[in-house]
């Protein structure tokens, strides 16, 4: 029986909506005030391409705001970029920050609010050693439909030299302001919008079946499922469908609550361990590579009622087989039918990614159906070495 004891609070103030970005300026002036922003986004140049970052800028301006734009973030970022978010922050006497771009981003902009306001370490932050005391006002701006981080309390940094990827997890984490435009996703290239888009259905199918799963969960899960196995096809053969964009921004918005509520699994416990090593893997490509193994060694060990939630939710019969071939057909969809290998793992890593996953998130492992020991991640990643 699905649990019906839940806690629940999400403290953002959450807009959802085309055409949002262009009022960024009047709706951090009504929700989080301040005077000067510090704008934390992607180093590729994207943000600036596509008019995104003037488009906050000019409502910036209107509405009274100074700014300071850092653009040094790049996919699986690491302390040391945190670090220097927190200098720039501090030298420039900002007091708001607004992350804009995907999850990295905003990952970034939270890593500085708490390091900033609770005066620590980034590192002391990552590494779970101090638990942040405050925050600067933070708003996100997700321009991509996969991580959910704009309505959770996490925040996912890697260690490099401690080859440790893992989440800040704090409720001073939250954004005061969220604001979801659909027309910023529009612009993502086929293979991001198929990472993202395998992300956040992982997080709903991940967060449906843990251990932490209650009736809010399955709720959010169930939707954010039936929306992505709907949408995502349509997307893949009409990348500036605004419809499918903003479906997909909704049900990676539902994915994040999901995950807020019940955290993840073994595949991210995993993932993260793999692009610890390989930091130029794309989360949710590294996700859609392992969900092979997944579905041999961890689908089976599924409670009944949650089986049933699942193939509600992806449209087909209560049956293992059923469910496997409809999560696998999805990946097939989203043209992420790869291996390991060829994201540039070796099987020789495979034992040292194991041990990586259960030192540092064990806690995934611990939430997973069957609570799955080394020996079953190891078959996870053997299964899921080749496409």
């Amino acid at each position: 029986m699905i649990n019906h004891s839940f806690q629940y609070l999400i403290p953002t103030k959450i807009y959802f909506g085309r055409g949002l970005l262009g009022r960024i300026g009047e709706l951090a002036r009504k929700h989080v005030g301040g005077n000067k922003a510090l704008i934390v986004t992607t180093a590729g140049g994207s943000m600036k391409k596509y008019g995104y970052l003037d488009k906050v800028t000019s409502s910036l301006r209107e509405h009274g705001y100074e700014y300071v734009v850092f653009a040094r973030v790049s996919t699986n970022p690491t302390i040391d970029v945190v670090e220097e978010g927190v200098r720039v922050f501090g030298d420039n006497s900002c007091d708001l920050i607004i992350g804009l771009g995907g999850g990295s981003a905003i990952d970034v902009a939270k890593a500085i609010s708490l390091a900033y306001a609770s005066n620590t370490s980034v590192k002391d932050l990552v590494h779970g050693k101090v638990k942040p005391k405050l925050a600067v006002p933070l708003i996100a701006v997700p321009t991509t439909h996969g991580t959910g981080t704009e309505v959770d309390k996490y925040a996912v940094i890697t260690d490099p030299e401690a080859k440790l990827k893992a989440g800040i997890v704090s409720p001073k984490a939250y954004p005061v302001l969220s604001i979801l435009d659909p027309e910023t996703t529009i612009t993502l290239p086929k293979k991001l919008s198929a990472g993202t888009t395998m992300d956040a259905f992982i997080h709903s199918l991940e967060s449906m079946v843990s251990y932490s799963s209650n009736i809010m969960t399955a709720m959010y899960a169930s939707k954010s499922i039936e929306t992505i196995v709907e949408y995502a096809p349509k997307l893949m053969s009409n990348l500036r469908d605004i419809e499918s964009r903003t479906m997909l921004l909704w049900a990676s918005m539902l994915a994040g609550i999901a995950i807020d509520l019940s955290r993840t699994g073994i595949l991210h416990a995993l993932e993260h361990a793999v692009s610890a090593y390989h930091p130029e893997v794309h989360h949710g490509v590294g996700l859609a590579v392992l969900l092979k193994g997944w579905v041999k060694h961890i689908l089976p060990l599924i409670e009944e009622d949650k089986l049933n939630l699942l193939a509600r939710a992806l449209g087909v019969k209560p049956r293992i087989s059923e469910v496997a071939e409809k999560i696998l057909w999805l990946r097939k969809v989203l043209e992420l039918e790869l291996g390991l290998r060829d994201l540039g793992v070796s099987r020789s890593e495979l034992k040292t990614l194991v041990d990586n996953a259960y030192k540092y998130l064990s806690v995934l492992a611990e939430n997973t159906p069957g609570k799955p020991g080394k020996d079953i991640a190891l078959k996870i990643l053997e299964e899921s070495y080749e496409p």
